[in-house]
């Protein structure tokens, strides 16, 4: 199982990758998967609208936006439901400057579909510590 899941994100490291500091103009969002559960289940991220990358287990996508509220979604197939677990298939987050906002992106098992995955929002120190073992995956951000 290990094999596996270190092919699926296979970039640097969290603890290297995110060690620059966020310019004091943007902001950085993290959204990260550290289970392998459901590990066929890997929808993509989307900021306000705009593919970000692929949910992926223990990996993560970074992406340096601007300032201010944005809306990330998870592009579930339409039959997956959260019947069980907790969290949103679509949060609104308030970007800080100068500062790294971090979502954990969580597989949740339903009753009649395969699964879906859900977004929580997390602190930074423990964004920080998830990120640190899990790989970056490939991405697209630019700019929002």
């Amino acid at each position: 199982m290990a094999t596996l899941l270190a092919g699926c994100a296979s970039g640097p490291m969290g603890s290297a990758a995110l060690t620059d500091n966020v310019k004091s103009n943007t902001a950085r969002l993290v959204v990260y998967r550290t289970s392998p559960m459901a590990f066929a289940v890997q929808p993509n991220y989307a900021v306000d609208g705009r593919v970000i990358g692929g949910s992926q287990p223990a990996g993560f996508v970074s992406c340096d936006l601007p300032p201010g509220r944005h809306e990330v979604a998870v592009n579930n197939l339409p039959l997956s439901g959260n019947l069980l677990g907790q969290g949103s298939e679509k949060v609104s987050v308030d970007l800080r400057a100068g500062s790294t906002t971090y979502l954990s992106a969580q597989p949740q098992i339903g009753i009649v579909t395969p699964g879906a995955i859900t977004l929580i929002q997390v602190t930074e120190g423990q964004g920080r510590a998830d990120v640190a073992s899990l790989h970056q995956s490939s991405g697209s951000c630019g700019k929002a």
